[in-house]
């Protein structure tokens, strides 16, 4: 596959813009998550580069130089939130997790507040990557930061399997979770937006792999519904949503949340959720992570760029290439090149029009 005959003539901005709004553009844009995998890019550990807004910028600029993929992302990802209400994160050579949640108990969330992003946990970090980014090449790329959902935040500062219990054993004490969660994550998407940033919203402990469709409407829909409309109250667009697993029985639950764009895992079928609910909200997705980026060759993603090309373009509200989930740290960049290359080659909006797509 030889992509050097072809010349891009559309910033990462301007086709990410064109592709969501119907307008023609020189080839689709590709969506990467590259977090983690900047710090080896750059050649710093993990914790390094999560403890530093210079290196997190260093990170995604240089990943996007690198990559030529059409966004870049300064966190504070999914633990950020919950550690700045209170939760420890740990820092190995690979993705930080949660190992210390905050609440055990309702006295415990009664001594809580409202993070505070400006002084709380990591979040001030996160911001001043993004000025650093957006100063650097904020008129070329659209940064987003990538903030849990409040399912999400909420079984970061209690615990999964014991929050997860909350919503049957004690529902009461749940909601007080989430509101601290939403409420958290709201502030901080205001200083993000007011800095020039865009939000988008992880939620994958609210998959269908996890909580039953009826369990999402009562305690993840209300709380992500409040979160879309804050954020599009504040900059005009609403986030983007992902949410991990097998959401097939809980889409048109994520298009009501008024998201712009459903970033779709690997376990779904593209085709299905552009003909379910493609007419309403705009699609991103979904090479596999794994099989595909980490573990397969280059070959294999660009076998998997043109089946998800195929499947996901002539979306009526849009269509962005991009993964099922995160990128894996360790992926090598040549899988990453190839993901490039298959946009470049197979993915040129004139092309869309000779085939007769829209």
């Amino acid at each position: 596959m030889d992509d050097s005959s072809f010349k891009e003539s559309m910033s990462s901005r301007e086709r990410t813009i064109a592709a969501l709004t119907g307008q023609p553009y020189d080839r689709i844009p590709v969506n990467l998550l590259i977090s983690d995998h900047a710090a080896r890019l750059i050649g710093v550990t993990v914790g390094e580069y999560n403890n530093s807004a210079q290196l997190v910028a260093k990170g995604q600029i240089a990943a996007w130089r690198r990559y030529g993929a059409d966004n870049v992302n300064t966190g504070p990802g999914l633990t950020g939130v919950a550690e700045a209400i209170g939760s420890r994160v740990a820092f190995p050579d690979s993705t930080p997790y949660i190992v210390e949640n905050v609440v055990t108990g309702e006295k415990e969330l009664d001594a809580l507040k409202v993070a505070d992003p400006e002084r709380d946990g990591r979040l001030p970090l996160f911001l001043e990557a993004a000025e650093l980014v957006l100063k650097e090449v904020g008129d070329l790329v659209p940064l987003g930061m990538t903030c849990a959902g409040p399912f999400t935040t909420a079984a970061g500062i209690r615990g999964t399997e014991l929050f997860l219990r909350d919503l049957r054993k004690n529902q009461a004490f749940a909601h007080r979770l989430l509101r601290l969660s939403t409420d958290s994550i709201i502030r901080f998407a205001r200083a993000a937006l007011q800095r020039g940033a865009r939000i988008v919203l992880a939620d994958p402990t609210a998959s269908g792999t996890l909580i039953s469709p009826a369990l999402f409407r009562q305690f993840a829909l209300p709380y992500l519904t409040e979160v879309c409309a804050a954020v599009k109250a504040g900059c005009g667009a609403a986030p983007a949503l992902h949410i991990c697993g097998n959401t097939t029985r809980i889409w048109p639950e994520m298009v009501e949340t008024g998201a712009s764009v459903l970033s779709l895992d690997d376990a779904v079928d593209l085709a299905d959720a552009k003909a379910e609910v493609g007419d309403r909200v705009a699609l991103l997705g979904n090479i596999r992570p794994t099989a595909s980026m980490y573990l397969g060759t280059p070959d294999d993603v660009t076998a998997n760029a043109m089946e998800c090309l195929d499947k996901g373009r002539g979306n009526p509200r849009g269509y962005i290439l991009g993964l099922g989930c995160g990128l894996p740290i360790d992926t090598p960049p040549a899988n990453i090149d190839a993901l490039i290359s298959a946009a470049r080659c197979f993915g040129r909006f004139s092309e869309l029009q000779r085939s007769g797509v829209n």
